[in-house]
């Protein structure tokens, strides 16, 4: 039987975090993936900080979910909030003395000349310091910013959310929701789940989000305006009212908009990564980008996962760059496996299409 490749390595809890001269590994992002590998390389004796451009750990489920039941991770058979599950990680890895710097934003990840155990040293810069290190997993998400509506911000009211505002900001009140997607859906029965009331401003003629749930918006009482997108808006008294396209008029309390994200494509070009077609970052099986050392886990290498998928994936990537840093000749030689495989693989099935060809050019 084969066991486990570690055992739990606790860090000296006297360790000197302010002076240390590098870090073994630096994580962008604190949200799912972004932890689960901090717990992993910290678990293995490795110096670990993590970096976060938001006030708060938690990443989309606790900025967009907070207060929504999530029903699919194990080990929570009554589920549990956004909050409470990224509280409890959070809470987890600081345990386990993983470092956080939060407020601060990715800027660049450079090279250096310096090397320590034989690894070559890069610098990650934030827009509020650098940090020295010898590997860096980027978790920070594809999708940074939310889109925003210009004809609501123009109100400049703390009225106008981009995400999912606490219970008491909405309960009981008249609330519009604009956007047809799962995260505006899962807004508006939220609302209506607390005695509030809903007007959802759909611009598509067929909704983006799961229409199960969209039959339960109606159930409760929702008023759906399908192909339609808010064309004005202004304040009567305390309420806002917002016209749309069709004409009609929209009162409500506070409005709560989910119409997407902005790429964040740009931080990565700066990165200097080579990205696939939609702007994601590129990696190979082992999670790595096209610059060796720098990691990639979650929605930043493709599509919006599972929170459970974005931990796996984070726990694989924090393994591969622990074997790097302790094995260095490890991974190299896996991938040159694995690359032989493939090609054996590939002309195995070149050669199966050439006998079928051939059989078919006889016949």
């Amino acid at each position: 039987m084969k066991m486990a490749d570690f055992s739990v390595t606790e860090l000296d809890s006297g360790i000197d975090f302010s002076n240390l001269p590098y870090w073994d590994v630096v994580i962008v992002g604190a949200g799912p993936a972004g932890l689960a590998a901090s717990l992993t390389t910290v678990h293995r004796g490795l110096t670990t900080l993590v970096v976060e451009a938001k006030s708060r750990p938690g990443g989309q489920p606790q900025f967009l979910y907070a207060d929504k039941k999530i029903v699919d991770v194990s080990g929570f058979p009554d589920g549990i909030t956004g909050e409470e599950l990224s509280a409890r990680v959070f809470r987890q890895a600081g345990d386990a003395l993983v470092q956080f710097r939060f407020n601060e934003e990715l800027v660049a990840i450079e090279e250096t000349d310096q090397v320590a155990k034989d690894d070559p040293l890069k610098r990650l810069v934030t827009n509020d310091g650098g940090y020295l290190c010898r590997k860096v997993i980027i978790a920070c998400g594809l999708l940074h910013y939310p889109r925003k509506l210009s004809v609501l911000d123009q109100l400049s009211s703390k009225k106008v959310y981009y995400k999912i505002p606490k219970i008491g900001d909405y309960e009981e009140n008249q609330v519009a929701v604009v956007g047809g997607g799962d995260s505006a859906m899962d807004a508006a029965l939220m609302v209506l789940q607390r005695n509030g009331r809903v007007d959802m401003v759909i611009r598509e003629e067929v909704p983006l989000g799961k229409a199960d749930t969209l039959a339960r918006i109606r159930h409760l009482g929702g008023n759906i305006h399908i192909s339609s997108e808010i064309t004005a808006a202004k304040f009567h008294g305390d309420k806002i009212v917002l016209t749309l396209s069709d004409g009609s008029n929209v009162e409500c309390d506070l409005a709560i908009v989910q119409i997407g994200f902005l790429s964040a494509k740009d931080t990565f070009q700066r990165l200097d990564l080579r990205l696939n077609q939609d702007g994601s970052i590129a990696i190979d099986p082992y999670y790595e980008t096209s610059r060796g050392g720098i990691f990639a886990v979650g929605d930043i290498h493709g599509d919006i996962k599972l929170i459970t998928v974005a931990w796996t994936e984070g726990i694989q990537a924090a393994i591969y760059a622990f074997k790097e840093i302790t094995s260095p000749y490890w991974l190299n030689e896996k991938r040159l496996r694995d690359q032989k495989i493939t090609m054996i693989g590939e002309k195995i099935t070149q050669a199966a299409q050439s006998q079928t060809l051939a059989k078919r050019k006889r016949t």
